[in-house]
């Protein structure tokens, strides 16, 4: 090899970031790599967790069926209080107004055709309230007990109270 080559081959490997070295009587190349640069990390910063998001959801109020045509009533016995039999869910009349107990809320309805409005226990007439629980179809939990412990034996079973 010349001496123009050599140098052509030093120089291309200086720029490269290779060191170079000369050693005997011949020059001979000896490349060795450069360490890689240091790289210093940053320390972690350490951030606590976001605080937990508890979200209430918004109760879901499923409204009795619509009365679309005047209903046939049938009065409960020693009451005022008047009752759709053949509703499959509660439907008391009162004074002209509609009540109805529908999964575990109260909802009014001014007639027949007009929209369920759920309303609060103290606007339901102590009277609708109070009717006997073999007149509700489906009771609420403290006219469940009433119920169940004014039923003839046998008949539960049955589905007759």
């Amino acid at each position: 090899m010349n001496r123009t080559m050599l140098a052509a081959i030093a120089i291309a490997l200086l720029s490269s970031g290779c060191v170079v070295r000369a050693s005997g009587p011949r020059a001979v190349i000896v490349a060795e790599p450069v360490p890689p640069p240091v790289v210093v990390a940053p320390q972690p910063v350490y951030v606590a967790p976001p605080q937990p998001v508890y979200v209430t959801p918004t109760p879901v109020v499923i409204q009795p069926p619509l009365l679309v045509a005047p209903p046939r009533i049938v009065i409960v016995p020693g009451t005022q209080v008047y009752t759709v039999p053949t509703a499959s869910y509660n439907v008391f009349v009162y004074g002209g107004q509609y009540y109805s107990y529908h999964q575990g809320t109260w909802f009014h309805a001014p007639r027949h055709g007009a929209a369920w409005t759920p309303v609060a226990v103290a606007a339901v007439p102590v009277q609708v309230r109070n009717v006997p629980a073999k007149h509700w179809k489906v009771p609420p939990p403290e006219k469940a007990a009433e119920r169940e412990r004014n039923c003839p034996p046998g008949h539960a079973k049955k589905g007759e109270c």
